[in-house]
């Protein structure tokens, strides 16, 4: 049974890593695509689709990097317009239903994984900062008292 439970978390986290990487790409596909592709001579945009799409011709091996930036473009920022489509149109639950799976596992298993590292990069901060902590006291310690300028005043009487 725990290896069950294993193999559900390692499912987990790579599920929602995969999802932080499909909004990352995305990003990327949308900041720096334009001048990644367009310089390349090969890639050009898809006049031809309604939506924005890249196309590259086949002997110049961006193709592919073309195809996961579409795939990446069409699962999160063009997927409203798929689920809209699929409320006019049956046919385009074929691709409406995997989209909206996509964001209906990953992005709570996104933010699992997300707010799992951040928690454990607080807690390697801490480590990290008990451990100095704990070498200055222990170097201060051995260290001999040092002497006050000023020697201190006997009490006056009264």
């Amino acid at each position: 049974m725990q290896r069950v439970r294993d193999y559900c978390g390692i499912l987990a986290w790579q599920t929602g890593i995969g999802y932080l990487m499909l909004w990352a790409v995305t990003y990327w596909a949308l900041a720096d695509g334009a001048a990644f592709f367009g310089q390349s001579g090969a890639c050009h945009a898809d006049g031809a689709q309604v939506l924005f799409y890249w196309a590259c011709d086949p002997p110049s091996g961006l193709e592919n990097l073309a195809a996961m930036a579409n795939f990446a473009l069409t699962v999160t920022i063009w997927a409203p317009v798929f689920v809209a489509a699929a409320t006019v149109d049956p046919d385009a639950l074929i691709i409406a239903v995997p989209i909206v799976a996509v964001h209906l596992i990953g992005l709570p298993l996104g933010l699992l994984v997300l707010i799992r590292v951040l928690a454990r990069a607080c807690d390697a901060i801490r480590t990290l900062r008990r451990r100095i902590r704990g070498a200055v006291s222990t170097a201060a310690g051995h260290l001999p008292a040092a002497r006050h300028p000023y020697p201190a005043q006997p009490a006056a009487p009264t």
